[in-house]
Parts: C-alpha cells; sequence; structure tokens
C-alpha cells in the first residue's frame, strides 16, 4: 500500500480559456472541477496506475466533504480528519490555448492542531513496514514549519518508507529526519534549473543519509541520484502539453511506485518521467491513464552521467 499525506488539499477549479490577458476580460470556454493538493493527485495517479493506494489528508467544512465524496467516487480509499478552523480551500487553475497554466491558489485554513494529531495517529496504524508513504504539498497557515519533519520521525520509527515532496522551510526541516526518498523540483530545491546544478543538489540530500533524491527539471527533464552510485538524466519529451498542474505529483507517484514495487533504478526513473509527461496531456488536475503512461515509458530517453 502507498499512504499519501496532504494538510492542505484543496478543489482545484480549472478554466481554459484564449490567451489569458492580465488587466483585461477573459472568457471562459470549459470549467473542471478536481479533488487536488499534492498528495491527493499522487494518490489518483497511483490509482490509475492500479496500485493499492490510501489518500489521507484534513477536511474542512462543505468543500472538504467534497473533496472526500470526489475521492471515493473514483474509488480512491481515504482516511480524513474534520478540522473545526475553516473550509478546504479552493485553487483556481487558467489555462490558455497556448498550453500555459496560470495558478491562483488559496492559502487554506489556519493549521488545526488536534485534526493534525488525529490524521497522524491514524496514519501510524494503519502502515506496515512493507509500505511506502509519501509526504508532499504545502503546509497550512500557522503550522509549525517542522511538522513533516516530526511526521517522518515517526513513521520511519515503524520502518516505512517515506518519500517527501515540499519546499522552503518544510522541506530543509523534514530533511533533518532523513526521509528514504526526497523529490522537489528546482524552484523547491532552490538551484537553477539545469542538469549541473541538480546533481550537485542531489548529492546534497543524499549526504544526510536519504537514499534517493529525484530533482525534476520541468520540461527539461529529471535527475535521478541515489546511495547506490546511479546518477541518471531523463530528458524531457516535447509535447503539447494541456495542464502542467500536478505533473510533478505524478513523477512523485511514479517514483513511489518504482518503489513500493522494487523496480530498478532505471526503470523507477523512466516510469516517474512517463507519469509526469502523460500527466501534462490531461484537462485540470486529472491523473493520467495507465494506457497513457505506458505509451511514453519505451520514449524516455536515459542517460548515465
Amino acid at each position: 500500500m502507498i499512504y499519501t499525506l496532504t494538510l492542505n488539499p484543496a478543489i482545484d477549479v480549472t478554466y481554459t480559456s484564449d490567451i489569458f490577458i492580465r488587466g483585461g476580460i477573459n472568457r471562459v470556454k470549459t470549467v473542471r472541477r478536481d479533488p487536488g493538493g499534492k498528495g491527493i493527485n499522487v494518490s489518483k495517479t497511483l490509482r490509475n496506475l492500479g496500485e493499492a493506494t490510501c489518500a489521507c489528508f484534513l477536511s474542512g467544512g462543505p468543500a472538504g466533504r467534497e473533496l472526500y465524496d470526489m475521492l471515493i467516487a473514483s474509488g480512491i480509499e481515504c482516511a480524513c480528519a474534520e478540522i473545526s478552523t475553516g473550509n478546504t480551500r479552493s485553487n483556481l487553475k487558467v489555462v490558455d490555448t497556448e498550453g500555459v497554466t496560470t495558478d491562483i491558489n488559496e492559502e487554506g485554513p489556519a493549521f488545526d492542531f488536534q485534526a493534525c494529531a488525529a490524521i497522524r495517529k491514524h496514519l501510524l496504524e494503519m502502515v506496515t513496514p512493507q509500505d511506502v508513504v509519501v509526504i508532499s504539498g504545502k503546509i497550512p497557515p500557522s503550522a509549525p514549519t517542522d511538522i513533516y519533519r516530526t511526521i517522518i520521525r515517526e513513521i520511519s520509527h515503524k520502518g516505512v518508507r517515506v518519500i517527501l515532496d515540499a519546499s522552503g522551510e518544510a522541506l530543509a526541516n523534514g530533511m533533518r529526519s532523513v526521509p528514504f526518498a526526497v523529490k522537489p523540483n528546482a524552484l523547491e530545491a532552490g538551484i537553477n534549473n539545469d542538469v549541473d546544478s541538480a546533481v550537485k543538489a542531489c548529492n546534497r540530500l543524499l549526504s544526510v543519509g536519504t537514499s534517493i533524491a529525484l530533482i525534476s527539471l520541468g520540461e527539461k527533464g529529471a535527475v535521478y541520484c541515489d546511495r547506490n552510485g546511479n546518477r541518471m538524466f531523463a530528458e524531457g519529451l516535447k509535447i503539447d502539453a494541456r495542464c502542467t498542474t500536478g505533473c510533478g505529483d505524478s513523477m512523485t507517484a511514479g517514483l513511489a511506485y518504482g518503489i513500493s514495487i522494487n523496480l530498478s533504478p532505471e526503470d523507477t526513473l523512466r516510469i516517474a518521467c512517463a507519469c509526469g509527461t502523460a500527466a501534462a496531456l490531461t484537462d485540470g488536475t486529472q491523473a493520467p491513464s495507465a494506457g497513457s503512461v505506458a505509451g511514453f515509458e519505451d520514449k524516455i530517453r536515459i542517460i548515465r552521467l
């Protein structure tokens, strides 16, 4: 089982329009609503790959109940704790005819310590050493910046492999509890968006004891490094993207999938990049299908560094 933990989930509302005009009038062509938040996006992709997954999250108000209902309707097992501090946030995505996505994201409700303690307790009761847990996304407003560090330490004590996908202080503090794997993008890692910078950043992340570091470089591809000496670059494929939001989360899902079923490092990188590429061809933050992912796997070119 692969569990995902999302402390600040969302309802993703995606508008498609013509060229987005800042300060002007923009006409909406289509609207779609999807369950969102980085960890939830990971579970959506895993579900489509046929992998058992459970989405753990904090739920607030009517939007939180809608989020839960959408996930259950899609066949994803859920575990949530109700917050008392507000309504689950909405994130607006505007996708123009050139495939450019503009994100307008709410901060989300204030952190609820009791609800967080409840979902952490429930997660700890469910996981076994054979499981993988993905912890990802922006932490809620007023949450302790070391919350991921605390959670990773708790879960790791049970022998569970943890993947962290975060940024800023949440990433830096989370690394202090040494997750099994880490998957930031270049911006989250605070580096230039190029291969050399990514390799150096991966080496720094591995130096603290993490086993695997995967850094996404967007349309350029991704760099994978591990403690066994593997250093690889997967070239990005040229595609006509429909919506780029959630592509990194699908890549994280591929990484988790590869780790869970013990794929080779090269095959893990291949499926991770195939997931991210396939996600760019979906509408909104819809997860890619297993067939779409499989169609890209053989096309991913991997270069040993």
